[in-house]
């Protein structure tokens, strides 16, 4: 946005008030635009590389266009909302992807660190439990073969 919200409401009230300025601030109302984010041909490459807030304004920029008739909306923008919604990315990114990883933050990648840590720690003590119960059963046999001699 060209001027902000703050300024906006401040010229808002000038025109209230009736002051004798009303071109001043007719003035700088009329130059307030905004221009929406390139939503053309929106992929999980190219979401990847834009910037968090770059993403967000599209996000809020869509659901503002979405509140209104869809049948107005351009085909390029009604694209850009399914993928939004519905598109390989995030939660719906294939699995291991680059488009998922990107989602994890930095202490999900260490819960699952330890969480797979646990894991593995858990096969390698039970697979010890079972060398030993092996080794205990094979001394059994042997201490029962040699009490029936």
């Amino acid at each position: 946005m060209s001027t902000s919200l703050r300024s906006l409401r401040r010229n808002l009230g000038c025109l209230r008030r009736g002051t004798s300025h009303v071109p001043a601030c007719l003035r700088s109302l009329s130059h307030t635009s905004y221009e929406p984010p390139r939503i053309d041909d929106l992929t999980g490459e190219k979401w990847i590389k834009l910037e968090k807030d770059v993403k967000e304004e599209i996000m809020e920029y869509l659901d503002w266009k979405m509140e209104g008739d869809w049948r107005e909306m351009p085909a390029n923008e009604k694209r850009a909302s399914y993928f939004v919604s519905f598109g390989q990315w995030g939660p719906r990114a294939k699995p291991g992807s680059k488009e998922a990883q990107l989602q994890m933050t930095g202490a999900e990648i260490i819960l699952r660190g330890v969480f797979s840590g646990v894991l593995f720690m858990a096969v390698a003590v039970s697979f010890m439990n079972y060398q030993n119960d092996k080794r205990v059963q094979k001394n059994l046999k042997k201490l029962e073969d040699s009490a029936e001699r």
